[in-house]
């Protein structure tokens, strides 16, 4: 399967006390699933767990990033990249991503991209598995463990290994499925054109598109969410860095909810709904 990508680059942030009113990790584990679906459903390219003061003991970044990272790595890597871990123990529970880099796992066809781990060196080449019982050599020293995408060039003669050169993730042009990692909210714009700031007290959509189509002619944009206790602004204020309320729109996607409050994850799912159909009325789509 090969997806454009779709531009602008849009990635997430969550803060570290998103599972704040899970009752266990079984439905902790469940949330991040639908996190998960949510952006890669709109081509998020990177989740990242912010920490912040107010999040106290309800922190709980390290458990949501090695979840998010196990959901966004090709199964058949799975055994290979993850020890048997304790905050691992209902990742069963994790939906299938199905994104372009999770393939079936069998024989590649020529031209085709895999995601692989470097397993071995045979003296002439990297050794790298690309599927259940599939491999690819590169001729091309890399350490033990390392996670690269290739190219398959030719079949070899053996039936479970293939010629691949190694292909830059940013070069590939589709869409690839999406990273994660923790940030302390202090590093936050640090790396972005442009952000925005989603909750229920923000200007209603209806008045800021302006700021919408502007943030989606950028290159690469931040969309920011608040946690169940916390919103997007109060955080912000807490740690002294009201300058982002006033430098980016504080926007209110879901105007005239139904419910009393609206989830993370069912925000996220909501508010890049929107900003694909933005995308896609704007031209950025085909």
């Amino acid at each position: 399967m090969r997806v454009s990508r779709l531009k602008p680059i849009i990635d997430i942030a969550i803060p570290s006390d998103f599972l704040a009113e899970v009752p266990d990790d079984r439905e902790a584990i469940r949330k991040i699933g639908y996190l998960g679906r949510g952006a890669a459903i709109f081509q998020v390219s990177k989740i990242i767990i912010y920490r912040h003061r107010l999040a106290g003991e309800r922190d709980r970044a390290n458990f949501i990033l090695k979840s998010l990272q196990y959901l966004a790595t090709p199964p058949y890597l799975r055994k290979d990249l993850f020890k048997l871990d304790r905050d691992l123990r209902y990742a069963g529970l994790l939906p299938p991503l199905k994104t372009p880099n999770h393939a079936p796992g069998g024989k590649p066809g020529k031209g085709e991209y895999r995601e692989g781990v470097v397993v071995r060196w045979d003296g002439y080449f990297s050794i790298i598995k690309i599927g259940d019982g599939v491999y690819a050599k590169v001729p091309k020293p890399m350490p033990l463990g390392t996670r690269v995408v290739v190219q398959v060039d030719a079949p070899t003669t053996r039936d479970d290994t293939y010629r691949a050169h190694v292909i830059p993730r940013e070069r590939l042009g589709i869409y690839w499925g999406f990273e994660s990692e923790v940030m302390d909210i202090s590093k936050l714009f640090s790396n972005y054109d442009y952000a925005i700031l989603t909750g229920k007290e923000g200007t209603g959509i209806k008045d800021a598109m302006e700021h919408v189509r502007n943030a989606l002619g950028r290159d690469r944009v931040l969309v920011i969410f608040g946690s169940p206790y916390h919103g997007v602004d109060e955080i912000l204020r807490a740690e002294g860095m009201e300058w982002a309320l006033r430098k980016y729109p504080f926007i209110n996607f879901i105007p005239g909810q139904g419910v009393e409050t609206v989830r993370t994850e069912e925000a996220v799912i909501a508010v890049l709904s929107i900003l694909n159909l933005v995308r896609y009325l704007h031209g950025s789509l085909p």
